[in-house]
């Protein structure tokens, strides 16, 4: 199956979209590790046509990762696609460069393949990449779960992955994220789902084009 949504990016993305799995809806390949925010900011134009989540594919076909993290009014306010994910922005703003990291927890079977230690080292990774200082007083705090994960490639699911919700929080709000990605290693999809997402959230600093209110609700287009 191939997915459009490479084409609504701004920004370098490798070759060929790869095959969806067909128990998490994953995401066209990502970004290059380099992503800046001024480019995360270019994907938000992109969001205007957008499903309710409860609504998804991915909601019906997954049950049990449901309400291990985010609670039915979370989940009723997230709105996206299952190449970019599901989020709610909240009125979020992100300030400065400091964030307050507070972990990402296991919450399902599946998701204790990966320990909290790693999504920490994945983190910190990240964090150092794009200049930001880990400070657990910062404006900026982050926290999630994990609830699902392929941890060995099968017949039902032919790569290994993640899906993640996390909550990042400013003074202006609280952004709401639920995303989805396959990589070719397990410590590739780790640093690949944390990179998105924070790096979206980075693209949230008041400069950053937001989804037109009234927006019509639906898959995103091919």
């Amino acid at each position: 199956m191939r997915s459009g949504l490479g084409l609504l990016l701004c920004l370098p993305l490798t070759a060929q979209v790869p095959r969806l799995s067909t128990r998490w809806p994953m995401p066209p390949p990502a970004p290059k590790a380099d992503l800046t925010p001024g480019a995360a900011a270019a994907l938000w134009q992109q969001l205007d046509i957008r499903e309710p989540f409860l609504a998804s594919m991915e909601a019906r076909r997954e049950p049990q990762s449901l309400f291990r993290f985010f609670g039915k009014q979370d989940y009723e306010k997230l709105r996206g696609n299952p190449g970019l994910g599901y989020f709610a922005a909240g009125g979020f703003r992100w300030v400065g460069t400091r964030i307050a990291w507070q972990g990402l927890r296991p919450v399902t079977p599946d998701a204790a393949a990966v320990p909290e230690q790693a999504w920490d080292a994945a983190f910190r990774k990240i964090a150092n990449r794009h200049g930001w200082q880990v400070d657990p007083r910062a404006p900026i705090r982050v926290r999630g779960a994990c609830v699902g994960c392929v941890a060995e490639p099968s017949a039902r699911e032919p790569e290994r992955g993640v899906c993640i919700e996390l909550q990042v929080t400013s003074p202006t709000g609280t952004l709401l994220y639920r995303f989805s990605i396959a990589r070719p290693t397990l410590a590739e999809a780790l640093g690949a789902s944390l990179d998105w997402v924070l790096c979206c959230a980075a693209g949230l600093d008041g400069t950053a084009p937001q989804p037109r209110k009234g927006a019509k609700h639906g898959p995103a287009q091919p």
